[in-house]
């Protein structure tokens, strides 16, 4: 009995100690890592993180506008509809279900996401919504001079 004992002992503080959290090796702990969010990818096609007109969440924002695209002025968190009457109909959407759709119990306005493309500039994502509610806010924009508008 003494031996079981031992046995589910040393079991339980190795599973213990292999849930612990990992060493870190920066010197610098002082830094948050929030500071780099909204610095320039190192990748030329990787997003950046913007924060939304309000601050409520980032969205993520590709490329840069080419001179005369209708994206010059758009921010991340714009509703659908007045975007729409800024810059008008897209020319193609597609609508796709994220991550978040098979949460059980999320309820969340990111479940779906649609995005509207531009011929000649790009496309836009919005969150899908969910039971009728919050659908059109602007999450991303995808800067691309060479969308083929679908």
């Amino acid at each position: 009995m003494s031996r079981l004992l031992l046995v589910l002992l040393a079991s339980s503080a190795l599973a213990v100690s292999a849930c612990r959290a990992p060493a870190t090796t920066s010197s610098d702990s002082t830094t948050p890592a929030a500071t780099t969010r909204n610095a320039a990818p190192a990748d030329p096609g990787a997003p950046v993180a913007v924060k939304s007109q309000d601050g409520t969440f980032e969205g993520e924002v590709w490329g840069r506008p080419a001179k005369g695209s209708k994206f010059i002025g758009l921010q991340i968190g714009m509703q659908e509809a007045d975007i729409v009457k800024k810059i008008g109909q897209g020319t193609g959407t597609r609508a796709y279900t994220t991550g978040k759709a098979w949460i059980p119990f999320y309820h969340g306005t990111d479940a779906h996401r649609f995005e509207t493309h531009y011929k000649g500039h790009g496309s836009l994502i919005y969150t899908g919504g969910i039971y009728g509610g919050g659908r059109g806010v602007l999450v991303g924009i995808n800067h691309d001079a060479k969308d083929p508008g679908h």
